[in-house]
Parts: C-alpha cells; structure tokens; sequence
C-alpha cells in the first residue's frame, strides 16, 4: 500500500544542455517532468511508497514516463495510456542571467483526459496522504473534477489531503484560478504555497497576511515557501520559521518547489515536527536547483 497517492500530469520535457535560448540550441536533451510525478520520486528516493495516477499516450514519451517512473519506484499500476491522445510535451529554456521560459504543448493530451472514472477506492486505500495540485485542474473540467473526486475517496480511505496550489499564469488567469482553487484549497488538511502563488491567489505580499488568509480557509498546516528566505508556517496559531538552505550555485529551480513539498510530507510521515519538516523540505529544495533537471537533484535516502 502506498504512504502517498498523488494524481496529475507527467509530460516529457526537452532542453538544451547549456544556457542557451532554443532558437539557438543545436541539442536537445530528454527527460521527464510534472509536479505530482516529481514529487513521487522524491519521496520514493526518501524511502517512501508513492502512487500515481494519470494518463500517458501510447508513444515513445508516454512509454519513457514509465520507464522512468518504475525505475525509480514509484508504482506505476494506476498509470493508464490512453490510444487515442498523445502525451504531453514541454520545451524549457534555462539561460545564464537566470531567466527561465517554459513552452507548454499540452492542450488534449492524454492526461488531460483523466477523469473521475479513473480513480477508485482501491488505488487510495492505506494512503496517509493524498496529494494534489492546481496545475491538475488547469487542464480541463474533468481533471478538476477527478480532484475532488480524489478528495472524496481520500476522505473515505482516512488519508490527510495535502494541496499546493502551483498557480501557472501560462495555464489560465489569476481569476479563472480562484474559482476553481479555493475549493480545493478549502478541503485541504496540509496546504503548501509558493509566496508567488499566494500574491497571486490571495492579492497578498506580506507572508503573515498569506499565511493567515490560507488559514482562514480551514487547512490545519498551512506552508509557505518562499525561495531564497526559506519557510514559514502557521499551525494551531502558531507561527514558524526556518531558514533556506545554502546552495553555492544555483543551477535550475525547476522541481525546487516540489522537493520541498516531498521533504515535508516525508517530515510529516516520519513523526517529526513541523520544523524538522520545513528543515528537510529546504534541503529537498536546495539539492533540486544545484542540478539541471525536474527531479535529477533529489537525494536518496
């Protein structure tokens, strides 16, 4: 039985291997990619169980997911491919002035097409967590609507929903977002938010102000992330902090914020405080953007 059931996109992502822009790029390298699939990796690398659910195409990039999924032991069993919809793919610049531009060509994609009939009690049965993101109901009606179909069964199965609400401005507006994010922000037990995202969603720039809105909407642990300064949270009306920590040279923050997430729950799952677990999300973090990749940084246990 899985410690972790996460639902969402993985897509192939390409990019050069240097800091160049693409148009100027003569070499493309290829990898994996996406929130709730970089989380699980993490988390497997931590010597957890993580199960996740999506849809991949029957493609070379759909049949690389897997590969790269199993190889790193994430169960994979609730991982479907769809014959009639690609996988998606996306196109990421990193240049030295530490710009980073990200090309989405997801729209119909397999994963797009998940839905609530592909979730059913026995893939979240065991779970402590279930965790979700904003970027899986960006995708279309019907994976918001499998989100709070996996907040029902997460109910169901005694689990704990843990949510970040990963706002992407390239998938919909900051207006279109609240209406769909706060309801599942609403149900959430964990909460995990970038600072960015919570300026965003709550029009707020001051981290007390962010962290006490999110409260406000019900979660018990509220997480705010916030890069270079490291975490806060707000628990029981109490208010924590920990530092970032050091990176010598920071690479690529792709997948940062979702080795921080892992870090957190993996704190959480193991017993620790909440400190301890906002000190082993940094360091997750930290590792992540000193290495080139999504989830190529994570440290194994």
């Amino acid at each position: 039985m899985p410690d972790v059931v996460t639902l969402g996109e993985c897509m192939a992502v390409l990019y050069p291997p240097d800091p160049v822009s693409l148009d100027e790029a003569r070499t493309l390298l290829i990898d994996i990619g996406g929130a709730e699939a970089n989380l699980a990796i993490a988390l497997c690398r931590l010597g957890h169980r993580a199960r996740f659910i999506s849809r991949v195409g029957d493609d070379p990039f759909g049949k690389r997911i897997r590969t790269v999924l199993s190889n790193e032991g994430v169960d994979t069993s609730s991982l479907r491919t769809d014959p009639d919809a690609p996988t998606g793919v996306f196109f990421r610049e990193w240049l030295a002035d530490g710009a980073r531009r990200v090309y989405y060509y997801r729209r119909n994609s397999a994963a797009s097409r998940i839905g609530p009939d592909d979730l059913t009690p026995a893939q979240f049965s065991g779970a402590q967590i279930v965790h979700l993101t904003g970027i899986t109901p960006a995708l279309s009606a019907s994976c918001a609507a499998a989100c709070m179909r996996a907040i029902d069964l997460a109910r169901a199965a005694g689990a704990l929903v843990s949510f970040d609400p990963n706002f992407r401005p390239r998938l919909w507006s900051a207006a279109q977002a609240r209406d769909t994010l706060i309801p599942l922000m609403r149900a959430a037990d964990i909460l995990l938010m970038g600072h960015e995202d919570a300026q965003a969603l709550f029009e707020v720039s001051n981290d007390d102000d962010a962290l006490a809105t999110a409260a406000a909407l019900g979660a018990r642990i509220v997480v705010l992330k916030c890069a270079e300064r490291g975490a806060r949270a707000l628990v029981a009306g109490q208010r924590l902090a920990v530092p970032a920590a050091p990176v010598a040279h920071v690479i690529d923050p792709v997948g940062a914020g979702d080795g921080f997430n892992a870090g957190f729950l993996a704190g959480w799952l193991r017993g620790w405080s909440i400190s301890e677990s906002l000190t082993l999300g940094t360091r997750i973090g930290a590792a992540a953007v000193a290495t080139l990749g999504d989830y190529a940084g994570y440290p194994r246990l």
